[in-house]
């Protein structure tokens, strides 16, 4: 995961690929076959599960086709655990998110590479990239 931030000027340098701009429910991202095979995964991080009891998911997501978050995994988790554990965690279905959703898989050219862990390196390298660039913008 991309841990720091460039400035918006040198972001705004990167060309990212095409993505479309939807607006979905939590429940929607959640049941998605990726995500609900997947997202458990992902470490719960409870200051950011309170925040969003309190304040709601503001800003946007970043997902893979499938809707597998690249920017967001975290508060989709703690989505998960909100609507699991929470009083009030069903309200929290309904919430609609809004994502920007890669048109394509663009990163799959790596899968042509031989050397496995090279490929394997070069992909998570991508992501890191593109969410740094996203994130900054």
């Amino acid at each position: 995961m991309a841990a720091d931030r460039v400035s918006k000027e040198t972001a705004e340098l990167i060309a990212l690929p095409p993505f479309d701009i939807e607006k979905q429910s939590v429940k929607f991202l959640l049941n998605q076959p990726t995500v609900e095979k997947n997202i458990h995964k992902v470490p719960l991080n409870e200051p950011l599960m309170k925040s969003l009891i309190e304040h709601g998911m503001k800003s946007p997501i970043l997902t893979m086709p499938s809707y597998y978050p690249i920017a967001g995994s975290q508060r989709l988790r703690a989505m998960l655990e909100i609507i699991k554990t929470h009083s009030d965690g069903w309200m929290f279905k309904t919430m609609e998110i809004e994502v920007y959703k890669f048109q394509k898989e663009w990163w799959n050219m790596y899968y042509l590479w031989g050397d496995i862990e090279f490929r394997n390196k070069a992909i998570a390298i991508w992501f890191q990239m593109v969410e740094l660039a996203w994130k900054s913008r």
